[in-house]
């Protein structure tokens, strides 16, 4: 005699190799969990399990797939020839509002990718890190401090307000480009902070070479290390 089974756990342990933290994405999240179980397993009169063959081959031919296009996603992103500095900007940002998507630390990782070497060496060393530290720990360490309490770069993260992205016109200096980003509150439009993006041309890619930061919350005002600006300015 034969009884099936639903295997959920089986079906979580199979997706293990690839990480779990590959599902953060809202999408892909639903996508799964509006889909009925497909495997099961059938015990014999010993309790011992087994799998129908095309069951298990379904499953590998997903997992596969999934892989690929996650894989693909992650390839799409900066740095390369085909990003503006606008596009450039805007990619740092929305990986860091989602750094889980579409792999674990993907957004903290894309911070090291598409910085300078002088930058990489700044942020390497702002969290401890020398400048061969494995580029996987390195990511993990930075998103744990940004994203620390009571920390004005927590915002970057969606640990703070929400707000929306003003985008100046890319000043271009030859291989050097220069561009203002400001953050506003969503819901108020109030100026919250302004960073100035310095970008050089390396290899025909846009690269981050220094990011300054101007903080006008007052909890955080001027920002670590800065002197204060006029509000009025602004």
């Amino acid at each position: 005699m034969k009884t099936k089974v639903w295997l959920s756990t089986v079906f979580t342990l199979i997706l293990q190799p690839i990480g779990i933290h590959g599902f953060a994405s809202h999408d892909i999240t639903t996508r799964i969990s509006n889909k009925k179980p497909l495997l099961f397993a059938y015990y014999n009169n010993r309790g011992d399990a087994f799998f129908p063959q095309e069951d298990m081959e379904l499953l590998h031919d997903r997992i596969r797939t999934l892989k690929v296009s996650i894989l693909e996603d992650e390839l799409k992103r900066p740095p390369n020839t085909s990003t503006s500095p606008t596009e450039l900007v805007q990619n740092i940002i929305q990986g860091l509002l989602h750094p889980f998507d579409p792999l674990p630390d993907a957004g903290f990782r894309l911070i090291l990718r598409t910085a300078t070497k002088k930058w990489k060496r700044r942020i390497l060393h702002s969290v401890g890190a020398n400048d061969d530290a494995d580029a996987e720990i390195v990511a993990s360490a930075l998103g744990a401090a940004i994203g620390r309490p009571d920390n004005q770069f927590a915002i970057l993260v969606g640990e703070g307000e929400n707000f929306t992205v003003e985008l100046s016109e890319p000043l271009n200096f030859g291989d050097e480009c220069w561009l203002e980003c400001r953050l506003r509150d969503k819901n108020t439009s109030k100026l919250l902070v302004i960073t100035g993006w310095n970008l050089v041309l390396e290899d025909g890619m846009w690269l981050v070479d220094n990011i300054d930061w101007q903080d006008f919350r007052e909890s955080f005002r001027p920002g670590i290390g800065r002197e204060e600006w006029m509000r009025d300015t602004w």
